[in-house]
């Protein structure tokens, strides 16, 4: 419990002693005497730092004010002991720090070697440290609602779950004991040697082998291109490939000549002049056989023909011997001497005419087929003539192709009894060159050199023969450092293996501390809400929930369906709802004997302001002390200590009422 605080030119302050009592302790003023600047004071002394106030800001800004004195004394519930602080902080070169620091207990100065040591001491003996001070029990102006939304790192100082995680530390602290080797990092080394020490070694030893294989490749054609200049065999060879290529063209123009027969003719290969012949051959039999069937055809309409026109002809004769007897009138046949009768002449006569005309009609007919038939016969004889004219030209272009194919074959089994003899001169000087090469040639002139290139392929071998050696010494050398490397990442394998049991072990103690947080929360939020129903007129929420991931809070309002973060209601409840938590906090951790509270009823409209104030004096029921910063003139009648700041001449003063 805070018992008294001396201030002497800190921040509007010149000189002022301040007491507080048990209960309501109320700091009244207008805006901007000071009132802030009291509870500044008390956080001040106590652990030496203001949250997000620089420490030259402390200072009076007055001339020739170069340094702030704080005196604060506190009955400690650990011991019943009474503590005194007492700090001094000097500005020097725009720069301020706490320069003097005294502590007693009962009276008696206690010796502190530095002020995180004091800060030590005195959070012990207040039974909070200073993360918990400022998050929970001394709440800033306009900040009494962030513990609706609060950071998980603070709240888990307030609940010990920070114990845990000291503890999670300290494991997290044993296992960088086994990470370092010589002062290096375990991991950071083994993904050092992993990642880029050994596959650096690795890469050069590929590299400096791969130099060493070219090297050697290098040497071996150098000897054998020497060799091959040097042997007496080597003119034999240029002959026996200058008869090979000239063979080769031989073999080509007899392949193109092939291919300017089959072009002509429209054919693809010979197989394809053997298949027309055929085809030929066939085709004359059946043209042979039309021809012959057309030639009957045409004998017997000419026979058929002939027929007609003699019958024509003798009709003709009758009808006109019969329209004689007509003109001449007689009455008997001139031939057989009957008689004739008119009538039957007539009807004769019309018969006969008939006749003529469909002889006649017959006769054109088979005139235009005979026409038709002769056409048909001569073009047929003329195709016959044609397929047989082309047929005697593929029987010869197959002779001819007999004689080229014996032709090719004999030459290409010259060209193979050079190529064997030229692959065995080639192989006797070991030179690598492919015998079916159509730059065969030239491709063996450039391995065969001439003897100044000779003389000069000598001395860059001698060359290469002093290379192989020293890049053999260096793959040497690199096979010894990384045999060394990997030993070292055997080592930090051992290591790496009890990181890796520290890490499941600290994997189970994080899911430890969550389900110890969750078990806490439960029960703040169930004390909370009884602390709420107690402090209102009316019970106006189901239950309170705070999120165990984030430590945000929902209220379920009476009346609504489900929870709604409790950032969405109105400003008056939010305030104590935060004001419940804080306290149902408080007395979770065993703190039950300070408050402070700076402004608890900022942003809360004036309706309701008097009945949040009201609420606020049911405080003494579960802290033995509040300090609360408050709106000038309210509260006043339920304050047990009512602490009015004022400005005069422009300094800070205070006065009280006890």
């Amino acid at each position: 419990m805070i018992e008294e605080v001396w201030l002497k030119n800190f921040e509007g302050y010149e000189n002022v002693r301040v007491k507080f009592t048990e209960g309501l302790n109320l700091i009244t003023g207008r805006n901007s005497v000071g009132k802030t600047a009291l509870l500044d004071s008390i956080v001040y002394g106590l652990f030496g730092v203001v949250p997000g106030i620089e420490h030259r800001l402390l200072v009076a800004h007055r001339s020739n004010v170069k340094e702030t004195e704080v005196y604060i004394r506190f009955k400690s519930l650990k011991n019943l002991s009474r503590i005194e602080v007492y700090r001094i902080l000097e500005v020097k070169h725009g720069r301020a720090q706490t320069t003097f620091t005294k502590l007693l207990i009962d009276g008696k100065e206690v010796q502190v070697e530095s002020l995180e040591e004091l800060r030590k001491k005195v959070s012990y003996l207040l039974g909070v440290g200073y993360r918990t001070f400022n998050w929970i029990v001394y709440s800033r102006q306009g900040r009494l609602i962030e513990i609706l939304e609060p950071e998980k790192k603070e709240m888990d100082t307030v609940l010990g779950i920070s114990l845990l995680r000291e503890l999670a530390e300290q494991i997290e602290q044993a296992k960088k004991k086994i990470s370092r080797i010589n002062g290096v990092d375990v991991e950071s080394e083994y993904r050092n040697l992993v990642m880029r020490v050994i596959p650096l070694y690795e890469e050069r030893l590929r590299e400096v082998e791969k130099d060493i294989e070219v090297t050697l490749h290098e040497i071996e054609e150098l000897k054998k291109e020497i060799a091959s200049a040097e042997s007496p065999v080597t003119p034999i060879l240029f002959q026996k490939v200058r008869e090979l290529e000239k063979y080769r063209n031989m073999f080509l123009e007899v392949r193109n000549t092939k291919r300017e027969f089959l072009s002509r003719y429209g054919l693809e290969n010979i197989t394809s002049v053997a298949v027309e012949e055929s085809r030929l051959r066939e085709e004359l039999k059946d043209t042979s056989e039309r021809i012959s069937e057309l030639e009957k055809t045409l004998s017997e309409k000419i026979s058929e023909h002939a027929s007609i026109s003699g019958r024509l002809k003798n009709v003709k004769q009758h009808l006109q011997q019969h329209k004689l007897l007509i003109e001449e009138g007689r009455a008997t046949c001139p031939t057989c001497g009957q008689d004739i009768n008119q009538l039957k002449l007539f009807q004769i006569i019309s018969e006969e005419e008939d006749e003529v005309s469909n002889l006649e009609k017959i006769l054109r007919e088979l005139e235009e087929d005979l026409i038709e038939l002769k056409k048909k016969l001569e073009e047929a004889k003329s195709y016959e003539k044609k397929t047989r004219e082309r047929r005697e030209r593929l029987n010869a272009l197959i002779d001819t192709f007999r004689e080229l194919d014996e032709r090719e074959n004999n030459i290409n089994k010259l060209i193979s009894l050079l190529e064997v003899e030229v692959s065995g001169i080639l192989k006797s000087l070991n030179l690598d060159v492919d015998v079916k090469s159509p730059r065969l040639y030239e491709e063996i002139s450039l391995r065969i050199p001439s003897l100044e290139m000779v003389q000069s392929k000598k001395d860059k071998l001698r060359i290469l023969s002093e290379k192989l050696s020293s890049r053999i010494e260096v793959r040497e050398d690199i096979v010894k450092r990384l045999e060394g490397e990997k030993a070292k990442l055997r080592e930090i394998e051992k290591k790496a293996n009890a990181m890796s049991l520290a890490n499941n072990i600290k994997e189970k103690l994080d899911k430890l501390i969550e389900g110890r947080r969750e078990s806490i929360l439960k029960v703040l939020a169930s004390r909370a809400l009884d602390i709420l129903n107690s402090m209102m007129d009316q019970r106006a929420y189901h239950s309170i929930i705070i999120d165990p991931e984030t430590y945000s809070v929902s209220v379920h309002p009476v009346g609504l369906l489900g929870p709604i973060p409790a950032v969405r209601i109105g400003g008056g409840h939010q305030t104590l709802i935060s004001l419940a938590l804080r306290l149902s906090i408080l007395s979770f951790i065993g703190f039950k004997h300070l408050i402070i509270l700076d402004e608890p009823t900022y942003g809360v409209d004036q309706e309701n302001l008097q009945l949040l104030l009201e609420y606020l004096t049911e405080l003494r029921k579960y802290v033995k002390q509040a300090i609360i910063v408050t709106h000038y003139g309210y509260a006043l009648e339920e304050a047990d200590n009512i602490i009015t700041v004022y400005k005069e001449g422009g300094i800070s003063r205070v006065k009280q009422e006890l």
